[in-house]
């Protein structure tokens, strides 16, 4: 049997999803699709996309007035789950 390399294996969308959620990282609570979209360098479609599915599953979740995006529940509770895992 071949051995593949892991990067073999790597799926883009969920690179791209993955990445999105880093850019709620820094200093910034909110992003919109545009800005979003010139960051990650991805058509506003595509950004779109994604953050829906996120906020389908609760890692993200759109602020009703201003319509921009923030992090949801989910992503405190993985956060949540890491600390514990780790003894913290």
């Amino acid at each position: 049997m071949v051995k593949r390399e892991k990067s073999n294996y790597i799926i883009q969308a969920v690179v791209h999803a993955l990445t999105l959620l880093e850019e709620f990282s820094g200093d910034v609570d909110e992003l919109g699709v545009t800005e979003l979209s010139k960051r990650l360098k991805l058509h506003k479609n595509n950004v779109f996309r994604l953050l829906a599915t996120l906020e389908e599953k609760g890692y993200i979740e759109q602020n009703k007035i201003t319509e921009n995006y923030r992090l949801g529940i989910k992503s405190l509770e993985l956060g949540q789950t890491f600390i514990r895992q780790m003894g913290v």
